[in-house]
């Protein structure tokens, strides 16, 4: 990255990513040169970028890349050939448009969109991979009022995986309990900071109901809340954008991939979903699971929810 308007994005080595595969995957140091092609010096934009800061290299609404700054920015040195760097890495990325594999080529025109919106189910145009899960659409069944729908073909989704969760992680023998005591010796337990009036009812892990790794807990009191915590082994989880009532959305919360359902805006659908959000914290595999169990809640309460148990103050 040498000449003005030059730039590059490397992998953990220092290699530069010449193919899509690598920028959706491999991603870790983004490389531009201090001054556009036409010797404009963007210092002043470059310099207001911070830590956990997003942005998106964006081909067309199929093919695009979002990445979150990971670290702070290295400013140039003051020469004509002075480079900022910016430790990066892969939160989000759409990948069925066309030549959106394999090598990026060198004439390839890519659109760089800062503070990119968040991702909705009703505004997806295309399969998005966001952390670990796979927004698509299902395929079409039989169904008349299914195959109204414009589905995406199963074969336009990513292979899945799992994720050895380690040796040292068995999964929970099964128990049911309404006290606390006995929960908090659970698999991964957390204490969530709750609103008041809200009290422990019962938790449960290693059942049929609750995750395989990780346990599930019911609050109750003035208002109902469903907690779970659980390593998260399916890369990717297949998450269904068509929802009827539903808006699903993609965000990032505390540097994490996470997602939000809560009911479209609207009389016909407003009562119908309680808010739910799913964190996965991607430095433990765990995810971090609130659900309201009734439909007036506030999203931004069930947010606060899940953030206390990330940042637990009993561990």
């Amino acid at each position: 990255v040498a000449e003005a308007g030059s730039w590059a994005i490397l992998d953990a080595n220092g290699e530069a990513l010449t193919t899509w595969e690598g920028l959706r995957s491999e991603a870790a140091m983004l490389r531009v040169h201090q001054t556009d092609a036409g010797g404009s010096s963007w210092a002043a934009e470059f310099g207001a970028v911070a830590v956990n800061d997003l942005f998106e290299w964006r081909k067309a609404s199929d093919c695009w890349v979002r990445y979150r700054v990971a670290d702070a920015p290295m400013r140039p040195a003051s020469d004509a050939s002075g480079r900022w760097e910016f430790p990066i890495e892969w939160m989000t990325y759409a990948y069925t448009g066309a030549g959106c594999a394999g090598a990026v080529g060198a004439g390839t025109v890519l659109r760089v969109d800062e503070e990119p919106a968040n991702i909705q189910s009703p505004h997806t145009a295309s399969p998005v991979r966001h952390g670990p899960w796979l927004m698509h659409r299902p395929q079409a069944n039989r169904s008349v009022f299914e195959q109204r729908r414009n589905y995406w073909p199963t074969k336009a989704l990513l292979d899945g995986v799992q994720i050895n969760p380690g040796d040292e992680l068995a999964p929970p023998e099964g128990v049911r309990t309404n006290n606390l005591t006995e929960a908090r010796k659970m698999q991964f337990w957390r204490d969530p900071v709750l609103p008041a009036g809200v009290t422990f009812s019962e938790a449960e892990s290693g059942l049929e109901t609750s995750p395989d790794y990780g346990y599930c807990a019911k609050y109750t009191g003035s208002m109902a809340v469903k907690v779970c915590v659980y390593f998260s082994y399916e890369r990717p989880h297949y998450r269904t954008v068509y929802f009827p009532g539903a808006v699903q959305e993609a965000l990032v919360i505390d540097k994490f991939p996470s997602l939000v359902r809560y009911s479209a805006p609207g009389p016909l659908y407003s009562p119908y979903f309680s808010p739910s959000v799913w964190i996965f914290d991607t430095d433990t595999g765990l995810m971090y699971h609130v659900s309201a169990r009734y439909s007036g809640a506030e999203v931004d309460t069930i947010i606060e929810i899940a953030r206390s148990l990330m940042h637990p103050k009993n561990s």
